[in-house]
């Protein structure tokens, strides 16, 4: 029996390995939950120059997420169309939104500096633009 003894120890660690092993090894710390999506703007505020009458012209900015999770992102302003509807923009990274701005058809009697505001989540961009008078008719 004393010829055995030193076979316990040894058939104990054998059997734990194995089933550490079948457990996948050692657990993984638990991970705390991703920092919410933080969005940001930029720039802040765009100036798109005169547009007159019916006329339509482009606005590009980026959106960007200073968080960490994942945000889908649907940019909205009076006037515009958007080349995207719903973006996925990643924890740290940044996506170009592209979009249309149409002005009104019916023209003030002066020439006029107007703001649209664009919301994407949280970010706003403003977008600053002179809203030209209608031209006095050809005599």
């Amino acid at each position: 029996m004393r010829k055995f003894f030193w076979l316990v120890p040894v058939a104990m660690l054998a059997f734990s390995g194995a089933a550490l092993a079948q457990e996948g090894g050692a657990k993984p710390e638990k991970k705390g939950k991703a920092k919410p999506a933080v969005l940001v703007a930029d720039p802040a505020t765009l100036d798109i120059g005169d547009v007159k009458p019916g006329e339509a012209k482009d606005a590009t900015f980026k959106i960007k997420n200073d968080g960490e999770a994942e945000a889908t992102v649907t940019c909205k302003g009076a006037g515009f169309k958007f080349d995207k509807s719903k973006v996925k923009v990643a924890g740290g990274a940044a996506e170009e939104f592209k979009g249309t701005f149409t002005a009104a058809k019916k023209a003030d009697k002066k020439d006029k500096i107007k703001q649209v505001k664009i919301t994407c989540g949280k970010a706003t961009v403003v977008v600053t633009y002179t809203a030209k008078a209608a031209e006095a008719p050809a005599k």
